[in-house]
């Protein structure tokens, strides 16, 4: 199983309460300056959290270059993904639970 970000305080919006996200795929694109990584919710709904560079940051190239060089053995990728768009508040807080795949 994936490992999911199991939210401190569920989202509650009018529909289901949102308690997890889980990572559905991440794409890194180097030429362009682009991360997007696409996740899904309990309910089934898809989310999407994009990094880019601008003219005046390079928040992107910055990421995909710590990730590239960063070792994996201990903590995965896909939780490190995860920590850091909590970190970035494109997630809410939470714990990351399960296993790498």
């Amino acid at each position: 199983m994936a490992e999911t970000l199991t939210l401190t305080t569920p989202r509650a919006p009018t529909r289901p309460t949102i308690t997890t996200y889980t990572i559905r795929a991440i794409y890194f694109g180097w030429d362009e300056g682009l991360i997007k990584i696409t996740l899904r919710d309990n309910v089934g709904e898809i989310v999407t959290a994009v990094y880019e560079d601008s003219a005046a940051d390079k928040a992107a190239t910055t990421l995909l270059r710590a990730l590239n060089t960063v070792n994996l053995s201990t903590t995965s990728l896909q939780k490190r993904v995860i920590q850091r768009l909590v970190t970035d508040g494109k997630l809410p807080a939470g714990a990351v639970t399960g296993a790498p795949d």
